[in-house]
């Protein structure tokens, strides 16, 4: 079957997924402003059976393909994985292990303490003990005040977070680094896209990661990539991510005797390889993503507008100036002075068929998980991301017109804010 043949069935599966749309939507009970919506057409579903019908699923020549295209739209070498965690994941075993790197077992790395949580578990599972940074409420970012007390002589690193697609005030992080001497590698599963100042956020540290869940900026269904300038690592990140295996290195090394070239083994390592089919998606929905992008910014503002009129109980995160935000979702943070709390908005919210999140995992620190490694982890006073905890909420922000589903939305947040 060729390409051609596997094209002519588009009008059958462009068929299918408009009346599976139109099931979903008449399904009683699902909320009619879910928190994402499917962003994939015909064409990548296309792809994926290209991939099924060809015999070529395992990572080949389309897993390639999309590392080069993303790598040059975004600015670096692209190693593509399974999922955003176990691009964490390789990022801070790969820095622990490469030759002549600055971070030892036992140094300590600086992490915000409002992320997804296999930021925080990737670097205790490299081996790294961990300071819980508190966040500013009003951008969601790392609070600047408590980066500085927290650092020690015996920081190394900063693990940083662009929470929610909103770009961390990059020339403050780069001169706290540069002062402190510490590795900076970033976490931009929420904000691909991005930027700060002209350059996308993901170049600025030594790697970051990249997500590609079914509800983040671009969709894989499942799947990451890590983006770094610096080879040594990417060949690094390459070893991890297969078995430690030699054969997909970029530059092998040479024969080894008594060995066969295709299996030969230099470190250790996981199995965090991606599909072909995930990368025929990515090839697919690079190529839309600059739309995707005018959308969320399109909604972000209505959203801006229509909220600025209950500004003194509601609000959503500050962008700072110099940043271009690349909007995850619509993150509304609840003051301590409204008349109400934000279990109840939620709760109404939720009634009327808007489904809402707290703000990521709120204080990671007040979960029963971080106290399994409590000799593994500092954490002391987190104000701002207590407030978070309590006081935070997201709803959707969907990559296309959303206008009327946004205004009806709010005019239920108006009647909410009224009556309270």
């Amino acid at each position: 079957m060729t390409r051609g043949d596997i094209r002519a069935i588009r009008p059958s599966i462009e068929a299918l997924m408009a009346e599976s749309t139109r099931i979903n939507a008449d399904r009683a009970g699902e909320y009619w402003y879910p928190l994402s919506l499917a962003t994939y057409q015909a064409e990548e579903v296309l792809e994926a059976l290209d991939s099924m019908v060809t015999f070529r699923t395992s990572m080949w020549e389309k897993t390639r393909r999309f590392e080069e295209a993303f790598g040059a739209k975004y600015g670096g070498e692209a190693i593509m994985v399974n999922s955003g965690s176990s691009a964490d994941l390789l990022i801070a075993f790969g820095l622990h292990e490469l030759s002549g790197g600055p971070l030892r077992s036992g140094d300590e790395v600086l992490v915000p303490a409002v992320t997804w949580p296999t930021q925080l578990w990737s670097v205790l599972m490299a081996g790294f003990h961990v300071t819980l940074v508190d966040v500013d409420p009003v951008t969601l970012n790392i609070d600047f005040e408590d980066l500085e007390r927290k650092v020690t002589p015996k920081t190394r690193a900063l693990s940083l977070v662009h929470l929610m697609g909103n770009p961390v005030e990059m020339d403050r992080i780069l001169d706290f680094c540069d002062r402190h001497n510490l590795v900076l590698f970033e976490d931009c599963c929420e904000s691909l896209g991005a930027k700060w100042g002209d350059r996308y956020v993901g170049t600025f540290g030594e790697a970051a990661s990249f997500s590609f869940f079914f509800s983040h900026h671009i969709t894989t269904m499942e799947g990451g990539m890590i983006l770094t300038r610096n080879a040594e690592l990417a060949e690094r990140f390459r070893l991890l991510r297969a078995h430690g295996w030699s054969r997909n290195l970029k530059h092998p090394p040479a024969v080894v005797e008594d060995l066969d070239p295709r299996y030969t083994f230099l470190n250790w390592g996981f199995n965090v390889r991606p599909t072909e089919l995930q990368a025929g998606f990515g090839l697919v929905q690079l190529e839309r993503s600059d739309g995707f992008q005018e959308f969320r910014d399109q909604n972000a503002r209505l959203a801006i507008e229509r909220l600025r009129r209950h500004s003194e109980v509601l609000s959503l995160m500050s962008v700072s100036d110099g940043g271009r935000c690349s909007w995850f979702a619509l993150p509304i943070l609840v003051s301590e002075a409204a008349g109400f709390t934000r279990d109840e908005l939620t709760a109404f919210l939720e009634a009327n068929g808007v489904e809402t999140r707290p703000v990521v995992t709120g204080n990671l620190a007040r979960h029963p998980a971080v106290g399994n490694f409590a000799s593994s982890m500092s954490v002391g006073d987190l104000p701002g991301a207590d407030r978070v905890h309590v006081q935070g909420l997201y709803v959707g922000l969907h990559p296309e017109d959303s206008v009327v589903g946004l205004n009806r939305l709010f005019d239920l947040i108006d009647a909410f804010v009224v009556n309270h």
